[in-house]
């Protein structure tokens, strides 16, 4: 037997999988209510029966990706369990530049107030931390990288400058910008020991920033 709940939680669902599929396609800020309603074949009025903005409606998307990637995260890790530390992390770089493309490309930063970007962050270095934290220790373990002092704090850093300094909207991130960043960062990472970011992994970052100003 169906209950009002079960029917409750299908719609929110059917909510965010139309909300997610045109913030996708079209970006936040040009996807209205009355797109997510007319795409998801429901009137405007059972949407805001669930969510009273398109803001709390992104949110809730974001929370659903954010637990997908950490379980994406996770079930990755046991695969690469055989690489040392730091083929590990220079691998997941590669990882996160690949799955994040779709997350990318529904968010135009500068459309969203400094309450949403915190939570983001949050999220980010809730999920992000620990596990970057652990492959510089188990780096540490089998020597593949230096011994860092604060290896929590870096994975801190590491997190905030490559997901929100290195080319997010809450900074100038012309071309040229970004690749002094990135640059930047190789050597900065590399003064401590952590010579991660290769000139294949660099390409490829700033192909993609090539490829989303298009």
């Amino acid at each position: 037997m169906v209950t009002r709940k079960d029917k409750s939680q299908a719609m929110i669902d059917k909510i965010l999988v139309t909300a997610s599929h045109l913030f996708v396609q079209k970006g936040y800020e040009k996807t209205s209510m009355q797109d997510i309603a007319q795409t998801a074949g429901i009137s405007k009025g059972a949407i805001y029966h669930h969510f009273q903005s398109k803001s709390d409606i992104i949110f809730a998307v974001l929370k659903q990706r954010y637990q997908l990637m950490e379980d994406d995260l996770t079930n990755w890790l046991k695969t690469t369990e055989h690489l040392t530390g730091k083929e590990q992390l220079k691998a997941i770089f590669q990882f996160s530049l690949e799955s994040q493309g779709a997350y990318r490309n529904m968010l135009d930063e500068e459309s969203f107030d400094a309450e949403f970007m915190l939570t983001m962050m949050r999220y980010n270095l809730r999920i992000g931390t620990p596990l970057i934290a652990d492959i510089i220790k188990k780096g540490m373990n089998d020597s593949s990288i230096q011994h860092i002092q604060f290896p929590d704090e870096v994975a801190e850093a590491i997190l905030l400058l490559t997901n929100f300094w290195l080319e997010g909207s809450m900074f100038e991130n012309s071309t040229e910008r970004i690749a002094d960043r990135i640059y930047f960062l190789q050597f900065m990472l590399e003064s401590i020991g952590l010579d991660i970011f290769d000139e294949t992994l660099i390409k490829q970052i700033l192909h993609r920033q090539i490829v989303k100003k298009k």
